[in-house]
């Protein structure tokens, strides 16, 4: 490194949202900058530091071992340098107001997702909310989990994408891949027709035309992961959120165009403050970690 040279924040945090969310795009988009501009920061910084910190694949980047290195002390650093904002400029009330949490999506995650807050906030009540009626509601929340899309002016940055699969407590198919009209002669255990998971599907099997039957519904989550580990019926399973309960059925993808999911994570305030900006940099990172336990 040419130590006339010196890193400003800038760089370190253009760096830490490209390594958290794995793409130069959410980067760029999460650090409110084009991508061109990120492009240059991440080689400006590798210039500086004399090594490359991703490799590159294709039309995409992945972190190399040295960029992980660099990854834990830019973390450490950055946190720091929070707390000691946050240390001067009237903690107390921040950490005293309400944490306002929509989870629509990835409610397995939330013991997780609550953790980190406490950790981050550790005074202040959360108020948790997993339904809203329309997506102009996302507003009243300090940050949203679901996936519905962003409204434009808020902060907002993808957090992983995932496939949709089929599971059961017992083998159902002779394959582990069928067409989704195979499904079509099946009884099918499912979210309501409100949910998500149960939108994304809907819109999956009218693009398919295929019909289906559902014959349990509910619209909590847990419900249904619970009927399905106990052998009722046939459901469907997020390949990464709802990992620990797909890891115990018997999955099969469905193919072509398998149904996926893409999940975000929003911003509900104008004004972004440093607690808010650790917080949503440790659901990234929890989300990112997550992401290696696809089934």
């Amino acid at each position: 490194m040419n130590r006339g040279t010196f890193m400003n924040i800038s760089q370190l945090e253009g760096f830490m949202y490209t390594a958290q969310t794995g793409s130069i795009t959410a980067g760029a988009k999460k650090a409110f900058i084009s991508q061109p501009a990120m492009t240059k920061l991440i080689q400006d910084l590798e210039k500086e530091l004399g090594t490359p910190l991703f490799d590159r694949v294709g039309r995409g980047i992945q972190i190399n071992a040295k960029g992980r290195t660099f990854l834990n002390y830019v973390e450490a650093t950055l946190q720091q340098l929070n707390q000691g904002i946050d240390a001067v400029s009237s903690p107390v009330s921040t950490r005293q107001r309400p944490i306002r949490l929509l989870v629509e999506v990835a409610s397995a995650l939330i013991p997780e997702i609550i953790t980190q807050i406490h950790q981050i906030f550790p005074a202040a009540p959360v108020q948790l909310t997993q339904r809203i009626s329309t997506v102009n509601d996302t507003e009243n929340f300090d940050f949203t989990i679901s996936t519905r899309q962003p409204a434009t002016n808020l902060r907002s940055v993808p957090l992983l994408t995932e496939e949709i699969l089929v599971g059961s407590l017992k083998p159902v198919f002779q394959t582990s891949v069928i067409t989704p009209a195979e499904l079509a002669s099946h009884a099918l255990v499912t979210l309501g027709r409100q949910t998500p998971l149960r939108r994304t599907m809907d819109a999956y099997f009218k693009s398919q035309r295929v019909p289906v039957d559902y014959q349990y519904e509910s619209d909590d989550p847990a419900s249904i992961r619970a009927l399905l580990l106990h052998g009722i019926g046939i459901g469907f399973i997020p390949a990464i959120t709802w990992h620990a309960t797909g890891s115990q059925l018997h999955l099969t993808r469905l193919n072509p165009n398998p149904p996926l999911r893409t999940i975000y994570l929003t911003e509900g305030q104008s004004k972004e403050t440093s607690q808010n900006r650790r917080l949503a940099n440790a659901l990234v990172k929890l989300f990112v970690d997550t992401r290696a336990q696809s089934l």
